[in-house]
Parts: structure tokens; sequence; C-alpha cells
């Protein structure tokens, strides 16, 4: 039997820093709170991830078009990341934060040991725009066709070497408690000689078609660029998924079960591998701190509902998940104005 969780994730964040974009930053006539209410000129930040990753390049795309619609808004984008964004918000650091729905769901809920407490002062906005994949990627010359083979390999003392996103991420984190629910952690790999290097995904591409790596880890919407530009460049496959590891997974954090059906990355995706895989994914969503007034949340959820085609065209996998039945559905309890928008538009009762 495998062991459960048994790690704490230590996540160390300044938050009460400058209010760069923040409330202080709105017209210094208050801005009006209720959905009837004038909106007032404003300008809001959206903590995204990376600079120049796909949270950060289609926030900045729906931020144009909120502002286009109305442009009393203002919205800046700024870095951030899984992990950090809902700790920014709860702390009104940022008005409008992309999340993960499985850290935002821990982080509602004070999950240890992702979280020491609840932070229950954020809301949800839109939901389910993409399920991103926990890509676990092998070298075709490791033999290695599932996790349950890479696990093999560590527990065998093989030595491993893998390239890892930058601790604090929320992969960095889930891929923590996947080794844990095997009775392993990185310092396995690091005992058995192996090196584990943190990296953005751009410099894991050229760990990996240098060969200073064997292994990635990397949670990306499909098709990735960095996987499909990784795989090319060697033969490769993404280890398959137990469901029993799915499962545990759903479960206690809240990925994507296997009731979905989208749990798998479609055969063809990447070269060399022809047949589904199954893979841990999460779904993405807009979350808000309560600061964001009740009509600004209104005005921004109905101008990316009633151009839901535009944002759809943000990214191919917002075609095959973000529609108006989905939006609603978020880990978090809806901003009020959301929530507002949301029943007057029949999308939920």
């Amino acid at each position: 039997m495998y062991k459960k969780l048994g790690f704490a994730v230590v996540l160390i964040m300044v938050l009460l820093g400058g209010m760069v974009f923040g409330a202080g930053q709105q017209d210094t006539e208050a801005a009006g709170t209720g959905t009837d209410d004038a909106i007032k000129t404003a300008t809001y930040s959206w903590t995204a991830g990376g600079m120049g990753g796909g949270w950060y390049t289609t926030a900045g795309g729906m931020a144009a078009l909120v502002s286009r619609e109305e442009p009393a808004i203002t919205i800046k984008v700024i870095p951030g990341g899984g992990m950090e964004n809902p700790l920014k918000l709860s702390a009104k650091q940022d008005e409008i934060g992309w999340g993960v729905s499985f850290v935002d769901k821990a982080a509602y809920k004070g999950t240890a040991p992702i979280f020491d407490r609840a932070y229950t002062n954020f809301y949800g906005l839109a939901g389910n725009f993409s399920v991103d994949f926990h890509h676990y990627l092998a070298a075709t010359s490791t033999g290695v066709k599932t996790f349950e083979d890479f696990v093999k390999k560590i527990k065998d003392g093989d030595k491993i070497n893998i390239a890892i996103p930058m601790a604090g991420t929320s992969e960095y984190t889930l891929f923590g408690f996947v080794l844990e629910y095997y009775d392993l952690s990185l310092d396995a790999l690091k005992a058995n000689g192996g090196n584990v290097t943190n990296a953005v995904y751009g410099d894991m591409i050229n760990l990996y078609k240098d060969r200073h790596v064997d292994y990635v880890v990397a949670a990306l919407g499909i098709p990735a660029a960095a996987m499909t530009e990784m795989t090319i460049s060697r033969k490769s496959t993404l280890m398959a998924i137990s469901d029993d590891l799915v499962t545990y997974c759903a479960d206690t954090f809240g990925t994507v079960g296997l009731d979905s059906g989208v749990g798998f990355v479609p055969g063809g995706t990447y070269k060399g591998m022809d047949n589904d895989i199954q893979a841990i994914g999460h779904s993405t969503e807009i979350c808000a701190s309560e600061n964001l007034p009740d009509n600004v949340a209104y005005a921004f959820v109905k101008i990316l509902m009633e151009n839901i085609g535009e944002v759809q065209d943000l990214s191919a996998s917002y075609k095959v998940y973000f529609n108006k039945a989905n939006a609603p559905k978020t880990t978090v309890p809806l901003h009020p104005g959301a929530e507002k928008y949301y029943r007057e538009a029949g999308l939920i009762q």
C-alpha cells in the first residue's frame, strides 16, 4: 500500500508590498459596488503566469477585449503563478488572477499541507477555460512507458536526470505529492546520484534536446509547443498514469477525475505517440479578490460571454473546453457580480 501525503510545502511570499495597480489606483471618487452603478474609471491588476507564457498572453488578450467594450476598465497584466495567485487575491494585492482549479480549491479550504489555513476571501469569475496536463516525459531510450516504470527505476537505484519546474509552482508541488504517493521524494533521486534541475520551459527544451536530462515534468495545455519541440528532437513518450493515481489526485486535490472523460492526451498529439495516454489534468479558471467591485465583475464576465468566440480564439484548448455552460463552474464560490450575470443570463439557477 502506498503512503499518502506527508510533507509540507513552504510558501514564502511578500504580499504586502506597494499596491502597484490595486484599489489605490482607482478613481479618487469611490467606485460603485452595485452591479447597476455606473462603472468608475479605474485600473485593476491581473496576476497571471510567467511573462510570455500562455496565461500571460491570454490574460492580455482578454484584458484588451474588456477595455475595448468598457473603456472605464483598464486591466494591467502582471506576472504570477498558480500557487501564489490565490494568496495575492486573498491579500487584496491584485483584483483578478488566473487560477489552477486544484490549487484554488486547496487555498479556499485550507487543505494541508499545501496551505496553512483557509483563504476564503477570494471568488471565482469564470472556469474551465482549458485542461492542462501534467506531462511526465521520458526519452524512449530509458525504457520507461508508465509512471510505475519510472518509480521502479528510482527504487532500483537508477540514476535519474530530470528537469522539473521551479519550486513554488503548482506543477512542482503536485509532482512532489505524486512521488510521496509512491513513498518517494526528490531526495531519493538525488541520493541515487541523479540530477534534479529546476528550469523554466524554454530551458527545459535545450536540456532535453542536448541530453543533459532524460525526463521532463511540465504542466501545459495541449498541444504544448515545448513538448512538441522536445518530442521532435528525441524519441519520447509520456508516462501513462494509473487509474488509482488519477483517482487519488482527483479525490485529494481536485484534479480531473476518471469520470470526466477528458483525462488523457489524445493519440497523435505528439510525434511517436499514436495512442491515447492517461495523464493527470487540472482545469484553469479566473478568480477575483473580494475588493473587485460588483459592477466590474459583472461587466467582466458579461463581456467574455457576449464575445465568447473571441475568447475561444485566444487558445486552441479554449475551443475544446470553454463555453457558456462550463464558465460558471469554478472551484471557489462565484463573485457576487459574476453570479448575478450568470443568473440573469440563465446559465445558473
